[in-house]
């Protein structure tokens, strides 16, 4: 009867384990070379995150440096997200995601290193009174990288 009862409980925690999505991996920023100036990268990082429908929260010419953000609900960011729950899940429906691409530049004039880094916070404001309630998560959705190949490309080339 032992054996019955140890079994039965390794195979309830054996489903468990084998529902619960594999962690996303965040991807590496993308990093390039540019003999852009500073404020050229600025301006057409700028440019070309706005037309993508990203609100610019931040933006230094002389430091080199765009920080912007496009939050969406439900599948609204899934041309630049991938999020580790199912299609039409409670979670997804809940969703509103929040993309942030950072764009960093360092070096001298004439050779800029470029640095582009997308996070995903994801929040779930339908499921605050639900008894499954959880308010954010900064590792169920992750950038699929989309966004900065993108700015790369239109940056200059990949290094």
């Amino acid at each position: 009867m032992s054996f019955h009862r140890h079994f039965g409980s390794a195979l309830v925690v054996a489903t468990v384990v084998a529902c619960v999505p594999a962690p996303l991996a965040q991807p590496e920023p993308v990093a390039l070379k540019s003999t852009r100036s500073r404020s050229e990268i600025v301006q057409t990082a700028t440019r070309e995150l706005t037309s993508a429908g990203f609100e610019v929260s931040a933006s230094d010419t002389t430091a080199g440096t765009v920080t912007a953000k496009r939050t969406r609900e439900k599948r609204g960011n899934f041309d630049y997200i991938t999020c580790k729950f199912a299609e039409n899940s409670l979670a997804e429906t809940n969703l509103v995601s929040t993309l942030t691409v950072s764009v960093t530049t360092t070096g001298a004039a004439g050779s800029s290193d470029v640095q582009i880094r997308g996070t995903v916070l994801a929040t779930y404001p339908g499921l605050t009174d639900s008894p499954v309630a959880r308010s954010e998560s900064q590792s169920d959705c992750v950038s699929t990288g989309a966004i900065e190949r993108q700015l790369a490309s239109a940056l200059g080339r990949v290094s």
